[in-house]
């Protein structure tokens, strides 16, 4: 097997780790097992946790193959391009701009849609770029890195906030 595929164990007891992103995100996870980068889109929406409950979404971009997997749990996938494409078409699916990023970078890796990541990225608070983070490395094969992002500070560089009130320094005028 190429180094984007490896065998996917099949949990015993038929079962898939439901975690966040419930039954969809299940069967998301079971049609994706095997494949690093497509693992590693879905892992992306069930984490955000936006986008597999959006049931504007499910029902126009996750398709559930009538077959399930070896251990008979029922799998879906998400047609990338057409979800994608419902973020450009006339507000189709409604959401923030950090939420369309996320499926933007999503839809990138599990079906290759180009995504421009100097537009999306700096929309990103550090949640999501920690996510955006581990998908990349989950993408390349690294599915046990642990990304950590320092939260941003409270307040811009140069402002002073011990006096608070009386002598509160803001920016770094005279």
């Amino acid at each position: 097997m190429s180094g984007d595929h490896y065998r996917c164990p099949v949990p015993a007891g038929g079962g898939v780790r439901a975690g966040d992103g419930g039954r969809l995100g299940a069967m998301l996870r079971a049609g994706a097992c095997g494949m690093h980068a497509d693992e590693a889109a879905v892992e992306l929406l069930v984490a955000h946790g936006h986008w597999t409950g959006h049931g504007e979404f499910a029902r126009r971009f996750a398709q559930v193959d009538a077959r399930p997997d070896p251990g008979g749990v029922p799998v879906a996938c998400i047609d990338w391009q057409a979800a994608a494409g419902g973020l450009d078409r006339g507000g189709l699916l409604a959401c923030s701009a950090s939420e369309a990023g996320v499926l933007r970078i999503a839809a990138s890796l599990g079906g290759g849609v180009p995504v421009s990541l100097r537009a999306v990225l700096g929309g990103l608070d550090h949640v999501n770029i920690a996510l955006a983070a581990r998908a990349v490395l989950h993408a390349n094969g690294t599915t046990t890195a642990t990304v950590t992002v320092p939260a941003p500070p409270r307040f811009p560089p140069g402002i002073d906030v011990t006096g608070a009130g009386h002598g509160v320094r803001r920016g770094r005028g005279r």
